[in-house]
């Protein structure tokens, strides 16, 4: 029988520790959970996301850590992976040891053995506390706004069950410009306020139907006020139910929704926004670990590690800048502090003011991270005297096509000689594929003598709709 060298085991299991260790960089909680459903691996993210510690949570079935009510959907999403799924999302709640709740938007993804059985999960957590929150509290506004409004609303009228107004009060007449006598005794439909829209009017009148029936109705809708202007209001046909059961009035009532309408397109941006980012950021990770060429593992984890602190700095300028663009003067920079300060002399950026959208950005920063990583192992910057220019212009649309051209060059010179490399990794695929792919470029990469040349021109609204 071979023995086992235990010195290198435990060195290995040392670098195994190191990288998990690492992993709690990532801005998301990571669990691994074995085929009992018990927690094997968390990082210290999730540590903080739940405000327990690592032996608060070991040997742990998941399930009990969740709430209740996420159970069945988490029961659910197991037996879809058991079924042969790969990955499920979906989203958890957890409740801390303070009381406090926890929620999460969850990515799952199935640990098998040979045979396909599953052994276990990983999964990815990121915090969507806020945006629950959020949505709570909107809700709770609007209910305690409405109920407010059930008694002082803007717009309330009296009419028959059949649909004849019999009583309108004077903020309605007045927001619509009219006397009492121009809707007294009519049907309700076919008043000013809806005589704008067929399509209202036809809505109207079945909801006075489901009204009289004793069935409450509300509805966004839009009618005509004063001037023929056209305000969305909170509409509600109420039926008034007699001693005996009848439907004796019906009392339509409503109140300006303008701001909440606002208000909820403004959040719903911000978490459409939010959900596109987290996911492009995963998907970002997701592919690192995917395509980095297999190395010593040593190696491994200093070089994933660069590369989560190169994507961190993306992140962090997002979050700094103001605009919704990034100047792309920045992008390069905050890449390249990496290698330390360096003096005009050795860095020469120059090019008009652009702003990039921020999931270019991300990918532009990633090239410029693996560009200037190159440059300071084998190239201008690997010395004292070696420089490098980037430099990048914006095409005037000519009158055989109307469409500008950005492009853009990093060049070494004054380094050691250069020659192609012998083989390629994630740096070869970050700097040739994905920003072909994701920008529809032409990139061209050359190796003379004197330095690396990397060039990229793609059309200009590629980079963001500011430069079209």
């Amino acid at each position: 029988m071979t023995g086992v060298d235990g010195a290198n085991l435990g060195s290995q299991g040392d670098q195994l520790a190191q990288l998990r260790r690492l992993i709690g960089f990532l801005p998301a909680g990571i669990i691994e959970t074995d085929a009992c459903d018990r927690v094997q691996f968390v990082n210290d993210r999730i540590c903080d996301m739940l405000a327990c510690d690592r032996t608060d949570l070991a040997a742990c079935r998941f399930q009990d850590l969740i709430t209740s009510q996420s159970r069945d959907d988490y029961a659910a999403a197991l037996a879809a992976l058991r079924e042969g799924h790969e990955n499920v999302s979906l989203e958890l709640g957890f409740r801390r040891e303070d009381r406090t709740a926890l929620h999460v938007s969850c990515a799952i993804s199935a640990q098998r053995c040979a045979n396909g059985a599953l052994t276990g999960c990983a999964m990815v957590l990121i915090d969507i506390s806020k945006r629950v929150n959020a949505e709570r509290t909107a809700r709770q506004n609007e209910a305690r706004l409405r109920q407010i409004l059930d008694n002082t609303v803007a717009l309330i009228g009296i009419m028959e069950p059949d649909g004849t107004l019999i009583e309108a009060n004077k903020p309605a007449l007045t927001a619509g410009g009219i006397e009492r006598e121009d809707v007294i005794g009519r049907k309700f439909w076919d008043c000013y306020w809806w005589s704008h829209d067929a399509d209202a009017r036809a809505k109207l009148q079945i909801a006075i139907a489901g009204a009289a029936a004793g069935e409450l109705q509300r509805y966004d809708a839009t009618v005509r006020m004063a001037d023929d202007a056209r305000v969305d209001i909170d509409f509600m046909l109420s039926p008034v139910i007699g001693d005996e059961g009848q439907v004796e009035l019906l009392v339509p009532s409503g109140f300006e929704i303008t701001d909440r309408k606002r208000h909820e397109e403004q959040l719903a941006l911000v978490m459409r926004e939010v959900n596109h980012r987290s996911k492009n950021l995963l998907a970002v990770v997701q592919s690192m670990l995917r395509q980095m060429r297999p190395v010593e593992l040593r190696q491994f984890v200093r070089d994933f590690s660069d590369r989560l602190r190169a994507l961190s700095a993306c992140q962090d300028l997002l979050l700094t800048t103001a605009d919704d663009c990034l100047p792309l003067v920045d992008i390069v920079r905050t890449q390249m502090l990496h290698f330390g300060e360096l003096p005009k002399a050795r860095l020469s950026l120059s090019g008009p003011d652009l702003r990039i959208s921020p999931e270019i950005a991300q990918n532009l920063g990633m090239a410029f991270y693996e560009l200037a990583t190159n440059a300071a192992k084998y190239g201008a910057l690997s010395d004292a005297k070696g420089q490098v220019q980037v430099f990048w212009t914006l095409d005037t649309p000519s009158e055989d096509d109307s469409e500008r051209r950005f492009s853009l060059c990093w060049r070494e010179t004054g380094g050691p000689v250069v020659s192609p490399p012998q083989q390629s990794g994630f740096g070869s695929i970050v700097l040739k594929e994905m920003l072909a792919m994701t920008l529809n470029a032409q990139i061209e990469m050359a190796f003379p003598p004197d330095g690396v040349i990397w060039t990229l021109t793609c059309p200009a609204r590629a980079i963001s709709e500011k430069c079209a």
